[in-house]
């Protein structure tokens, strides 16, 4: 049965005017100004739900997503009675510093921080106690095109707010956990988290995200991120995502690199219907560096759509993209990745690779990998593949006595240990990650 498009934005109108009339009457200006601008440029523009001649979501129906209609999340209801049982493998209460989010709304009675050097609070609770931190970075939020980062500008109501002082080293990782459950049949809600974290010259933060959610759930996340670096500076970000298989998930980044500074970033995508997640990364600066990895294990009736944009604006910058799929059932999966290498941004060294592995017949694994050059003396280069398990590999590891089964096991976790072994991240966060990965192919093979 075919979907039916939706014209516009007009049943968010309502929810738009309930943000802005909950609001304190002390926030910036600032803030008001750009929600405003940004509903606007989105009621202009409308959502991308038309799929011919529409490049960015050629493979991505919005429709899908928008045939519910989303509302502000109800602060009357409870924290869920299982959340012990969702988040209590998590290694995030390990740690000193740990924010908890239910549904949007942070959890202070849930959540701890303990470092005094280090700002970590909501973003709500921050906009008046450190305006003159925050309000330079949120400048351009009402100035972008992607229609759900407009959406999340018009919505947004809290968040995460991070700072690092100049020359600040924490010894333990800070942790997001956001949690999302709906234990409504009839409603569906949309959250929309704006995240911010500000890093300075000489500082090294190791960065979790933990995106978990009840099987009963149905809602749209549309979470903005902005991650700031300034020089000789060096963020390690890991984000984890297991929203229920009925959540459509958002998922817009941004990232400045200011000179010699490091992003390393991963992506783990489980859970979720549709999924979308736009990574963009500027090197504005020399000797800047982006490590961009990326795993997506989609099941039956699941879509993962990875949209990176690495712009090199600098000269000797360094970035590489290193995404891959397995996928099961019928799923789908999307990855368009772009490396922009601007005029006279020489010696720029960018390398891509996507891989996709077909664990079914029915699965479908779609790859575009994109380069605008306008510098000549650089080095850059790309792959992509789409295959199955290879049946020469099967065939040998048999012909050894090993199990069919276990043989599989064995390509499959060869296939993603590349990626594993290169997580720039906290052990235990790694851990935590490989035993999800083993448990979920386990499930499968």
């Amino acid at each position: 049965m075919s979907i039916q498009e939706i014209p516009n934005t007009k049943p968010y109108i309502t929810v738009y005017n309930d943000v802005v009339s909950n609001i304190d009457k002390t926030t910036s200006q600032l803030i008001l100004s750009a929600k405003k601008k940004a509903f606007d440029n989105l009621m202009d523009s409308g959502f991308p739900t038309h799929r011919k001649g529409n490049e960015d979501w050629k493979y991505t129906d919005v429709n899908k997503i928008l045939q519910n209609e989303y509302k502000l999340f109800e602060n009357s209801f409870k924290t869920p009675n299982n959340l012990e049982s969702i988040s209590s493998e998590l290694p995030s209460y390990k740690s000193d510093n740990y924010l908890v989010f239910i549904n949007g709304v942070f959890q202070q009675s849930l959540s701890q921080t303990s470092n005094d050097s280090i700002i970590i609070d909501s973003l709500k609770n921050s906009l008046d106690l450190h305006s003159s931190l925050i309000t330079p970075h949120l400048e351009n939020l009402s100035n972008a095109e992607d229609p759900f980062m407009n959406f999340n500008t018009a919505l947004f109501e809290d968040g995460v707010f991070i700072y690092l002082p100049k020359n600040t080293n924490p010894s333990k990782p800070i942790q997001i956990i956001n949690i999302e459950y709906n234990d409504s049949q009839k409603n569906h809600f949309v959250i929309s988290p704006l995240i911010l974290v500000v890093i300075d010259e000489g500082s090294y933060i190791n960065l979790e995200e933990y995106c978990l959610g009840s099987e009963s759930s149905s809602n749209l996340i549309n979470t903005t991120t902005r991650f700031v670096l300034s020089k000789s500076s060096k963020l390690n970000y890991s984000r984890f995502q297991n929203y229920s298989k009925d959540t459509n998930n958002i998922n817009n980044t941004v990232a400045i690199l200011e000179q010699n500074s490091t992003f390393n970033s991963f992506y783990l995508d489980f859970g979720g219907q549709i999924v979308r997640n736009n990574l963009n990364v500027e090197l504005l600066g020399e000797e800047s560096t982006a490590n961009l990895l990326g795993l997506y294990l989609p099941n039956t009736n699941q879509h993962v759509d990875n949209q990176v944009i690495v712009d090199h604006k600098s000269p000797y910058s360094y970035s590489d993209q290193t995404y891959k799929g397995i996928l099961n059932g019928n799923a789908q999966s999307v990855f368009h990745g772009s490396i922009i290498v601007r005029e006279k941004s020489i010696k720029v060294d960018a390398a891509q690779e996507d891989k996709n592995l077909l664990l079914s017949s029915e699965a479908e694994a779609y790859t575009k990998p994109a380069f605008w050059i306008y510098c000549d003396d650089v080095m850059c280069k790309h792959g992509a593949a789409c295959g199955q398990i290879d049946e020469e590999s099967l065939f040998y590891l048999t012909s050894r006595g090993i199990s069919s089964t276990v043989a599989k096991q064995l390509l499959v976790r060869g296939f993603v240990g590349d990626v594993l072994g290169r997580i720039e991240s906290d052990t235990n966060n790694k851990n935590y990650i490989e035993k999800q990965i083993e448990n979920r192919l386990d499930n499968w093979l």
